[in-house]
């Protein structure tokens, strides 16, 4: 929602007759709504507010069909494929749709909103056990009731990156610490992992790219952005970080 308050009750469901009403509480000028109706594509809208009746039309969307192979073109069963729109604003995303394989590797994915680039790829938690890895592959639904097939998606053996998280001030680094592994400029995927007492950490199932490495390090930030190209296994990762003026876990973005 744009304006001064939250709804007061976020989620309506329609009756038999397509209508729904979204109550709110204080002054807001415009919605942003996510339509999900069951067997079509979900849907955006930005509406302004007000008692009179809008009317939304939404469609059946595109199917997406592919399959996922091995390096040696055998297929893999039971591995999660992920749809992520790209250039998408906070607040304005339709979200991500996730699916599984099936035995034979392939894949299908129903009522997609056409009209958009999304990013396809096999998620790295669910191709880390494999020591598999997969690429983005881009794609661009145009109409609605198409099958747009992406043919195989072969994978590839996956990396792996190991380093240290170094401070300056030479103190022990505080409990709990994290760090958070996006993959690619827009983060479609990612890993968050242990940091140990002594600031080693480890990542597995990488595919070959860049990825940015976030330390969650209370009272610390980074000296440098911390973007690494993976074309091979890593072992020699230094994240070096520095004390800051507050007390906010705040990575570098």
């Amino acid at each position: 929602m744009i304006g001064s308050g939250l709804a007061s009750d976020p989620m309506a469901v329609t009756n038999e007759q397509g209508e729904f009403e979204i109550a709110y509480d204080k002054p807001a000028e415009r919605m942003i709504l996510k339509i999900s109706p069951r067997g079509m594509a979900a849907r955006l809208i930005d509406e302004s507010t007000g008692s009179d009746r809008k009317t939304i039309t939404v469609t059946e969307g595109t199917t997406v069909v592919g399959r996922l192979v091995d390096p040696g073109g055998k297929p893999v069963a039971n591995a999660e494929i992920a749809l992520e729109p790209y250039g998408v604003d906070s607040g304005r995303s339709i979200g991500t749709i996730r699916i599984g394989t099936r035995e034979d590797g392939t894949f299908s994915f129903s009522n997609v909103p056409p009209g958009r680039v999304w990013a396809l790829f096999p998620t790295m938690e669910s191709l880390t056990p494999k020591q598999l890895a997969g690429q983005l592959v881009p794609i661009e639904p145009r109409e609605d009731g198409q099958t747009l097939d992406v043919g195989e998606v072969r994978l590839r053996p996956a990396h792996r990156v190991r380093g240290r998280i170094i401070v300056s001030d030479g103190k022990p680094l505080p409990p709990d610490v994290h760090l958070t592994l996006l993959l690619g400029n827009y983060g479609f995927d990612s890993q968050v992992g242990d940091v140990s007492p002594d600031g080693h950490f480890e990542f597995k199932g990488l595919p070959k790219g860049v990825v940015k490495l976030l330390p969650g390090v209370k009272g610390y930030e980074l000296v440098d952005r911390a973007e690494i190209v993976v074309d091979a296994d890593r072992d020699d990762v230094l994240i070096r970080m520095r004390p800051n003026s507050g007390e906010i876990d705040r990575p570098m973005l």
